[in-house]
């Protein structure tokens, strides 16, 4: 009596696997956490100072551990006497980490809260301005670009 047709069972497996692939196709990424995009603000950050890269893993959350592991693959002869590009690909290397992070630990989180996760951290970094452009990107669907931060001041 509580059993369905197999044509409504079909039907009905079909309308799930249809909402579950509307879910997923919704649920892009948002432009400013595209890999381009977070090169793009380790070229910024990483050629502020030596430990700015450090820094922003540590306000995003990132174990310390794997910010060291990072910091020490990065060179044979330690962190503190790299060149900018080494310390711009630390940046981002820490960078994708988090993001592959939001994955694993919290994958149901909106785009919106990392994007506000990565403003704060930038903005406790001393980074306002920087953090205003990350946001008004996101407020754009628009990714993060050199020239956007051309200019800043903090």
């Amino acid at each position: 009596m509580g059993k369905k047709s197999p044509q409504k069972l079909d039907k009905a497996q079909n309308s799930a696997s249809q909402q579950s692939s509307s879910t997923s196709a919704l649920k892009k990424e948002a432009a400013v956490l595209k890999d381009t995009s977070l090169a793009v603000l380790s070229r910024e950050l990483g050629a502020l100072d030596k430990h700015s890269g450090l820094m922003l893993g540590m306000y995003l959350n990132v174990p310390n551990t794997t910010i060291v592991n990072i910091a020490n693959a990065a060179s044979d002869d330690g962190y503190s006497d790299v060149s900018d590009r080494t310390r711009i690909d630390t940046t981002q290397k820490i960078l994708l980490t988090w993001k592959e992070s939001w994955k694993d630990m919290r994958p149901k989180i909106k785009e919106r809260e990392k994007v506000k996760e990565l403003a704060r951290a930038v903005t406790e970094m001393g980074k306002s301005e920087m953090a205003s452009v990350i946001t008004e990107k996101h407020g754009e669907n628009a990714e993060l670009t050199a020239d956007a931060f051309t200019g800043l001041t903090s």
